[in-house]
């Protein structure tokens, strides 16, 4: 008679071949892995956008031309409005400080009636009144934008500052405004166009 099979014999068999089983599939998965990554790294495979790439900025819009050889009024004169289109409280009240400080008469100083504005500072005005918002414009360091607002009776001078979300307190010093020079030659943004058909604030 065939004696039995030894019972330890056949664990080690099938321990060994579970073991194989394992660390073969384990270099599978380490060599396919190895090949995805090199495909990534030279170009082969795309990489999807996991969609934190930086949100596109919408185009610049064109800016209404100032009058031909205007030249900058003097500020101290200029009738001004300062609007807050942020959530940041107190943002109006801390440039209108500055300006009234600079020797301005500052109207209004409250939240914009129409929401938000997502730019740096935006300054409105009548037709007539953009010789003052470009002049008042060299009141700030940042980006300025001016447009004319079509609610605003057409003679009337007097500009709004908007202060937009992209806003970063560059404003000057109230000495530094006092000391913009009166008739200086007001250069047209690039771009800009006529009055005419120049954007306007009332949308």
């Amino acid at each position: 008679m065939s004696s039995s099979a030894d019972p330890r014999a056949a664990y080690r068999r099938r321990l060994q071949h579970r073991q194989t089983t394992v660390i073969g599939g384990t270099l599978a998965i380490m060599a396919i892995v190895t090949v995805v990554c090199l495909m990534i790294w030279t170009g082969m495979l795309p990489t999807p956008d996991p969609g934190f790439s930086e949100k596109e900025k919408p185009t610049a819009e064109a800016q209404p031309c100032p009058p031909a050889d205007a030249v900058t009024s003097e500020i101290v004169s200029i009738p001004v409005n300062v609007y807050n289109g942020t959530d940041s409280a107190g943002l109006a009240s801390t440039v209108a400080d500055v300006l009234t400080d600079a020797g301005m008469t500052v109207g209004a100083v409250t939240d914009w009636p129409r929401g938000t504005y997502d730019g740096d500072v935006l300054i409105t005005s009548s037709e007539a009144g953009l010789t003052n918002a470009y002049t008042l414009g060299r009141a700030f360091s940042g980006t300025v934008t001016v447009r004319i607002d079509e609610n605003t009776d057409a003679s009337d001078t007097t500009v709004s500052v908007v202060l937009g979300s992209e806003y970063e307190h560059t404003i000057l010093t109230s000495g530094e405004i006092g000391q913009l020079a009166v008739g200086q030659p007001i250069t047209a943004p690039a771009g800009c166009v006529a009055v005419t058909s120049a954007p306007s604030a009332a949308g």
